[in-house]
């Protein structure tokens, strides 16, 4: 499938029977955690990408709370990331494995994530421009100390363990939309190696993984971040 955003006046694409179809947003972070999962447990998918501000006729019908992601096969409509990741996780228990099997150590990955999210939806605000940005960004770097504790405490390169696992990729999103932000902002700084030294190891990690780098074009993140111009950004950044 054509990573070009679909608009208004575009055909819907038809449907393969027992094809699983992403409906998605290139630069969403949510739409990114489970392209990111998708990737990770190597499951054969198809990829539609919509243009949030332009949105296709159709879209009505494939995003039930007019939101992306949304996983899709046949009759099966499922909405939103944790929705999405935790069935995949459980559908397809036969590729890689990305939660722990202990309920333990399983119900303290969700904790964490459950703590964790804010930072993503203080990045979310500077996005759609909603709030002060210096204030989003100071809410954002609020939750780095939690990072550092949690990779000290675990003690591992990633989240997950030796390689990143459930948690790693559910979690990155929010770095790359960071990342990008400051590359596009010169006073947003990202947090600093000498205060962060675990966090910085593994935010360079992440970086580097096969996966992310399969999924995310860097690059392209930067580019969909500067194109706001008031009214709209290109959803179709690095593709002209």
């Amino acid at each position: 499938m054509d990573a070009w955003a679909f608009a208004s006046g575009s055909k819907f694409p038809p449907l393969a029977p027992g094809k699983l179809r992403l409906y998605s947003m290139r630069f969403c972070p949510y739409a990114i955690r489970a392209l990111l999962i998708l990737k990770a447990k190597s499951i054969d998918h198809e990829v539609v990408n919509i243009n949030m501000k332009d949105r296709p006729e159709w879209s009505k019908d494939v995003l039930p709370v007019g939101t992306v992601p949304v996983l899709s096969q046949d009759e099966k409509l499922i909405s939103g990331s944790m929705p999405i990741v935790e069935y995949l996780e459980e559908a397809y228990p036969q590729t890689k494995p990305m939660m722990p099997t202990d309920p333990y150590l399983k119900a303290l990955d969700r904790s964490f994530l459950e703590v964790a999210s804010p930072a993503l939806e203080a990045l979310v605000f500077i996005l759609l421009r909603k709030g002060s940005v210096e204030e989003n960004w100071a809410n954002f770097l609020r939750k780095i100390p939690l990072f550092e504790k949690e990779l000290v405490s675990r003690n591992t390169p990633f989240l997950g363990g030796p390689m990143p696992g459930f948690v790693d990729y559910v979690v990155w999103p929010t770095f790359e939309t960071a990342r990008a932000l400051s590359a596009a902002q010169a006073t947003l700084n990202m947090p600093s190696s000498e205060c962060f030294p675990r966090f910085s190891s593994w935010f360079q990690r992440m970086r580097e993984d096969a996966v992310v780098r399969a999924v995310i074009n860097e690059h392209h993140t930067v580019l969909f971040v500067q194109s706001y111009d008031g009214g709209h950004r290109d959803f179709n950044a690095g593709l002209h």
